[in-house]
């Protein structure tokens, strides 16, 4: 007995000496992670104060400060983030759900209440209404309470009331609160029931009632129950006048069924906007033109689609020419730059809504200076904002009263918006230099300050502005009207000498001005500068259009000169000389000129670059000079690849017929060839493709003399090996074409051998299946055989253009077993076992053809064009001789005939023939 105590109390002491050694573990490695997320925590907080206005960073900060349980933190934090930024409804519930179950004072409850009241104002959201209410509730013990209650769900059914989809919720809640408080009035059995009593019973129920009867009149989801919920309370007499509202609003959920049905697939779907599917309901109800219903679904949309600033813009369009109430304008105003701040825009109309609504001066002035700092990326949103409020500056000006200090600010604004906008963007801040034409205007109209305004004019006509006639006659305009005949007419005389694009406009405006202003010989003056002044600028057109025709006929003639050279690519021997060398200027051209003469155009080409790959041969010709075209050789002449040729000036002048790739062969290690591009796929997209596969150097994109791609590039890697992964996206899709993707190597030497890089003979893990419809992707097919194994590679054979062939094989890790179970029955399907590929010839064999010559064949086989009319009978060799018995009986020797057909020595009968033909 005593063993077995001793025993136990062994085991206890070692039990309880691993229990305390694995807390200590545990709080070693407890206290190593609270390290880590400290750590962290104040790298987020530092981030942030640097830039504060990263959302993602401010979601991550409050997510751990969460985890770590750092209240006091995560309090400011959120705060934080709500001084920046609009947060949205899982934000705002789950700060609303931390500090619910903290509340214990009265001070404590009206910090939640202000959470709640700015939770309300981001967007619309029924959760957080109904948190809102229910949170009301239980505050009832005050004085005041049941009173605040009944606030809380009227502004609830007002903001939320009409949400078709969740507005049922708010309506169900707040009769449920309402037949509570009514059940606190019911008497109790036996009690004598006062008149105050009864009357506080009657108008709840009829509170009640009403409840019911507003409800009712709004299209909700679900309201026929709602209506039977009704006829039960009310015992079966139904107000007629609530019947026939709920008549109304079931006929109109009918109408907008069909939209809350799009909304709910796209929903669904998870697609990422909505915005196009809420605009056609926008459309509906705008003609139905239900200010509150229309209200409610803006707020809907703006739920799910707050950065979109077309749509804050529709809706304070609609607010500001429907409604037009500005304290409701106001806050969607405010709301919508809290969002979109990028807006000049919606800036602009912000600040024509306060002046509207005849708000103070320090108000908008503050907008302006908020509007200034949001960080605009283009010159044009500054302009904008700008010329708006230097006028509404300019009509807060009473001309007649003579505040000149109104003047003053207004001089000071429109100074520091030119100067703001050419200090940061040039002259491309005001292209049109509209604000100083604006500035002048005023100056020159209002002011009786011409000086000032000549000076701003002259500016402008200093900066580039002299050659356009629409600006001289704007100065001329001004000067006309506020001026003397003096300016005009040495506006005009400028203008005359240098006005590029419309001076006929300008000659015009010179000579009628000296026949209303002018005597006799300034009217001649005036004539004979403008006579002199067409015919240079005329000289000049003649000049100009001389050079385009030139230009024109030089490019006519590449063309022709190409399309020559492509027939001749294509191994067409009969090529028209006698055209190539009209184009260059000759009458007449042997074959050895030909040459001559393409040695002349390959002036520029200094080498050749041809790639092999996907069993396809594709020569690249580049060009090594500025300027140059590629030309193949004709037949019978030869383009050298290294000797370099004097280029005759007469042909590279002006020539434009591509832009050239330069290579270095050097590089041809560390560089990938992609080919079979889509014509739309851009360097940058090449880039983003293969960047994956290691640092890119250089992509270099091969284009013709438009500019546009030709589907092949070069992609320059840093190391030799970031080639190799590259080569693995070797007929990958890109943007719905296959791309081959090879190594780049010089080929143009000789011929290369290249390899099959697929197995030739069985594997019994892989799959092959045809009779595939031709909509089958790689998903459906990983869905369809992956369901029998674990696959380790699905590759659906397709056209160059990306179009499956109906073909693909399946392979998979492990050997492929029951195939009749694995194949569909619609489809045809093997273990993969291709039939033995053809052995490539070493050497270049010929095979007789019909017409073009001999055709040479590499290792795909024989040519195509080899059909032969000699029956292969008669194009045997000698045979022995054959005894055939003759008309008398006897036997008599004969011979077939030899390959060549010949039969001049022996003469068959048509037996004879027909016997060979038949074998």
């Amino acid at each position: 007995m005593a063993e077995n105590m001793e025993e136990e109390m062994r085991i206890e002491n070692k039990t309880s000496d691993e229990d305390s050694m694995s807390d200590d573990s545990d709080s070693s490695e407890s206290d190593e992670n609270k390290e880590q997320d400290e750590a962290y925590i104040r790298e987020l907080e530092k981030e942030l104060s640097k830039n504060p206005y990263v959302y993602n960073k401010h979601v991550e900060l409050i997510k751990k400060l969460r985890e770590t349980g750092d209240f006091q933190r995560l309090w400011s934090a959120r705060e934080a983030m709500q001084q920046l930024f609009p947060l949205s409804e899982e934000l705002w519930l789950e700060w609303l759900r931390d500090e619910i179950p903290l509340v214990s004072e009265q001070e404590e409850r009206d910090k939640v209440e202000k959470l709640f009241e700015n939770a309300v104002k981001d967007y619309l959201s029924v959760p957080i209404w109904l948190e809102y209410v229910q949170f009301a509730i239980g505050g009832m013990g005050s004085d005041d309470g049941r009173q605040r209650v009944t606030d809380v769900f009227e502004r609830a059914v007002t903001a939320a009331g009409l949400h078709v989809t969740q507005g049922a919720n708010i309506w169900e809640a707040y009769r449920e609160y309402e037949n509570a408080v009514l059940a606190g009035l019911m008497p109790q059995a036996g009690a004598v029931v006062s008149k105050e009593q009864e009357e506080a019973f009657t108008a709840q129920s009829n509170k009640i009632h009403s409840l019911f009867k507003r409800q009712l009149a709004v299209p909700l989801m679900d309201m026929e129950e709602t209506f039977a919920e009704y006829k039960e309370w009310v015992g079966g007499l139904v107000d007629p006048e609530v019947e026939k509202a709920f008549n109304r609003a079931l006929a109109m959920l009918e109408k907008v069924k069909p939209y809350e049905d799009e909304l709910l697939a796209k929903h669904q779907m998870q697609e990422p906007s909505l915005l196009e599917a809420y605009n056609k309901y926008l459309d509906f109800e705008l003609l139905e033109g239900d200010p509150a219903r229309i209200q409610c679904l803006f707020e809907r949309a703006l739920q799910e689609n707050c950065l979109q600033p077309d749509l804050w813009l529709r809706y304070t369009k609609y607010l500001d020419e429907k409604l037009k109430i500005g304290s409701i304008s106001m806050v969607a105003y405010e709301r919508a730059l809290r969002n979109v701040p990028w807006s000049a825009k919606l800036w602009c109309n912000y600040i024509l809504m306060l002046e509207r609504t005849s708000q103070p001066f320090e108000t908008v002035k503050a907008t302006m200076d908020k509007a200034l700092a949001a960080g605009f990326t283009e010159a044009a949103d500054y302009q904008t904002v700008w010329t708006v409020y230097c006028d509404y500056l300019r009509r807060r000006i009473n001309w007649n009263a003579g505040k000149f200090w109104r003047i003053r600010n207004w001089r000071e604004y429109i100074e520091r918006a030119v100067d703001h906008l050419y200090e940061n963007f040039g002259t491309e801040g005001d292209p049109d230099a509209s604000l100083r034409q604006f500035w002048a205007n005023i100056e020159a109209r209002h002011c009786s300050n011409l000086e000032r305004a000549r000076e701003l004019w002259n500016q402008v006509m200093q900066e580039g502005y002299g050659s356009q006639a629409s600006m001289w006659m704007a100065y001329y305009h001004l000067e006309r009207a506020c001026g003397d005949a003096g300016h005009c007419r040495r506006i005009l005389q400028q203008a005359l000498n240098s006005v590029t694009d419309w001076p006929e406009y300008i000659t015009k405006a010179y000579i009628d001005f000296e026949r209303e202003e002018g005597h006799l010989e300034q009217y001649e003056l005036a004539c004979s500068r403008c006579e002199a002044q067409l015919a240079r600028i005329n000289e000049r057109r003649a000049k100009a259009a001389e050079k385009e025709a030139v230009l024109k006929e030089q490019k006519k003639q590449q063309r022709t000169v190409g399309k020559a050279q492509k027939k001749a690519e294509k191994g067409q021997e009969n090529v028209d000389i006698s055209k190539i060398e009209k184009v260059q200027g000759k009458d007449t051209v042997t074959r050895n000129s030909s040459e001559k003469l393409v040695g002349r155009w390959s002036a520029t080409v200094t080498g050749a670059h041809s790639v092999n790959a996907t069993n396809r041969k594709r020569k690249v010709e580049e060009d090594d000079g500025a300027q140059g075209f590629k030309v193949p050789a004709l037949p019978g002449a030869t383009l050298p690849a290294a000797k370099k040729v004097k280029q005759d000036e007469d042909l590279s002048e002006n020539v434009d017929h591509g832009e050239f790739v330069h290579h270095d062969s050097s590089k041809d290690n560390i560089t990938a060839f992609v080919s079979n591009l889509n014509f739309e796929v851009g360097e940058d997209r090449l880039r983003e493709v293969f960047g994956e596969c290691g640092e890119i150097t250089e992509v270099r994109l091969v284009k013709n003399y438009k500019g546009k791609s030709k589907g092949y590039a070069y992609v320059e890697f840093t190391q030799p090996s970031e080639v190799l992964a590259a080569l693995k996206k070797d007929r990958q899709m890109l943007d719905n074409r296959p791309i081959f993707v090879s190594r780049c190597e010089d080929r143009s030497s000789g011929r290369h051998q290249t390899h099959f890089k697929f197995a030739t003979a069985m594997e019994k893990n892989k799959l092959f299946v045809r009779g595939l419809p031709f909509t089958c992707t790689v998903q459906d097919l990983e869905a369809i055989f992956g369901q029998h194994g674990k696959l380790k590679d699905v590759r659906l054979v397709t056209y160059r253009n990306g179009s499956s062939k109906g073909l693909a094989y399946i392979e998979y890790e492990n050997e492929v077993r029951l195939l009749a179970y694995i194949i569909p029955n619609f489809l045809f399907g093997a273990i993969s076992n291709p039939p033995p590929r053809k052995a490539p010839q070493g050497q270049t064999s010929q095979v007789p053809t019909l017409g073009s010559g001999k055709k040479d064949t590499e290792m795909r086989g024989k040519a195509r064009t080899q059909v032969m009319l000699m029956p292969r009978a008669v194009q045997r060799g000698e045979v022995k001789p054959t005894k055939s018995s003759g008309p008398t009986g006897k036997s008599s020797t004969s011979a077939e005939p030899h390959s060549s057909g010949d039969t001049s020595n022996t003469s068959l009968s048509n037996a004879d023939f027909r016997k060979m033909l038949l074998k």
